[in-house]
């Protein structure tokens, strides 16, 4: 594993901090300075950054059903509820991907930077997949329009989604995009208002039959996913 790398999966810090570190001199392999991210760490190499001996972090993957009105930082300096008041675990934590204040249903909690990054970039188009109940049905032009794309404002636009309408002005909505709120504001588009949004799927990984605020880790199946997503 290249050094620069190691450094980032111990939890010390970003990779891209950790070459700055390298380039500065702060770091030894085995007592010896080096300044090159390239150099690869074997098994049984002692990694020191500014005298602090570092291991590699153990990876965790969690899925957690978030209740409406927490919010998806594990830290909030205005004291909203947040993840530490739904995960109890001593390691240090972070949401993959977002999903806003008054939205429910499936988050990923993990510690894995390389995941999370693959997880939400575009390249991977991973399906997202939420319940949405508004305040009337579109019609047939409307859904149409939802399904090819929409200008939702602030220089964005959705690409493909797919819109499946299920009963009381219910719809289920698959897009893989992750713009702030976008679900809410695509329906904002036709002056529609979501009353709930749960999200259910995220590419492989399934609510499943979570309840409010319960979470488990990741079962040997979802961790397939978890490699599939990190190569």
């Amino acid at each position: 594993m290249r050094i620069n790398k190691y450094i980032a999966h111990s939890g010390y810090t970003s990779r891209r901090k950790a070459d700055e570190l390298i380039i500065a001199g702060k770091v030894k392999i085995n007592g010896q300075v080096i300044i090159e991210p390239g150099i690869k760490v074997n098994d049984g190499d002692r990694v020191e950054v500014s005298g602090k001996v570092l291991e590699i972090e153990k990876k965790f993957y969690i899925k957690l059903y978030k209740p409406v009105g927490f919010i998806t930082s594990n830290f909030d300096p205005y004291n909203e509820k947040d993840l530490n008041d739904l995960i109890d675990i001593d390691e240090r934590f972070f949401a993959a991907g977002r999903l806003d204040k008054d939205s429910e249903g499936l988050l990923i909690i993990t510690n894995d930077g390389d995941f999370t990054n693959n997880l939400i970039h575009p390249k991977f188009k991973l399906d997202k997949e939420y319940i949405v109940r508004i305040d009337r049905k579109l019609n047939k032009n409307q859904e149409k329009r939802f399904e090819d794309g929409l200008d939702i404002g602030n220089g964005e636009k959705t690409s493909d989604a797919k819109l499946e309408y299920l009963g009381d002005n219910t719809y289920r909505v698959i897009i893989h995009q992750g713009y702030n709120r976008q679900i809410r504001r695509m329906f904002k588009v036709f002056n529609a208002n979501v009353i709930n949004l749960k999200r259910i799927r995220i590419g492989k990984i399934k609510l499943s039959d979570l309840k409010e605020k319960e979470y488990r880790y990741f079962n040997d199946e979802e961790l397939k996913f978890v490699e599939e997503i990190r190569r």
